[in-house]
């Protein structure tokens, strides 16, 4: 445990002794605040829109199941976990802010241009820490793309190596969950994964312009 907090003080000691780190760290804790207040709000408004149902064929031949409670455990036992794998590495823990605004943003703009609504036979996901933070009612219609799957991807890109194989299974089991529950189309759960690699790379690659060093090129290569 000591060994850990003095890794721990060691990193945050070198970062904060580079105040361009400092005021881009701030802000990117603002940036994801803001972006999801935006979401709140933009979630109030897709779910008032009437958007697109289709004939999913892979959901069509299975009965939905309810597997809410395995989900979010899964989910928020991954944030938590992933959080507390990055607490000692600010560069990683401040890319991850970022990756993870873009792709919130990302995604308002994915489910602004192809309205949907939700699959035939689908079991509501009822998301605690979203209804507390959105609009207090459960979400249907925020669709395209799969939102937990693509999460859980980008914290399996943000870890370190020893437990990417951990989330990559975490990753994996969420989305066919969603898609077991019905809770979105096999299309929102495939596209998910490509959308937050290109969220993550596109950081990574401007925070390795940024911070011109070898090291960080020898450490936050992706695989």
């Amino acid at each position: 445990m000591r060994e850990r907090f003095k890794y721990f003080k060691s990193n945050w000691h070198a970062a904060t002794t580079n105040r361009y780190f400092i005021v881009e760290f701030i802000a990117s804790i603002l940036i994801l605040v803001f972006t999801m207040l935006i979401f709140s709000k933009f979630t109030e408004f897709v779910e008032l829109r009437k958007g697109i149902q289709f004939n999913d064929p892979i959901l069509e031949t299975f009965k939905a199941k309810d597997l809410t409670k395995p989900i979010f455990t899964m989910i928020y036992g991954g944030i938590l976990f992933a959080l507390a794998s990055l607490i000692s590495s600010p560069y990683r823990l401040m890319i991850l802010f970022e990756a993870y605004a873009l792709m919130v943003m990302t995604r308002i703009a994915m489910m602004y241009i192809m309205p949907l609504s939700p699959p035939i036979g689908m079991i509501f996901l009822q998301d605690p820490f979203v209804e507390f933070f959105g609009t207090g009612k459960t979400l249907v219609n925020d669709l395209f793309f799969s939102g937990h799957t693509a999460t859980l991807f980008l914290l399996f890109l943000s870890v370190p190596k020893k437990l990417k194989l951990t989330f990559f299974i975490i990753a994996f089991f969420v989305a066919i969950s969603v898609l077991i529950q019905k809770a979105h189309y096999t299309v929102d759960v495939l596209v998910a994964p490509f959308i937050s690699f290109t969220c993550y790379y596109l950081i990574l690659k401007l925070f390795l312009y940024r911070y011109k060093s070898e090291r960080y090129e020898l450490e936050f290569k992706l695989f």
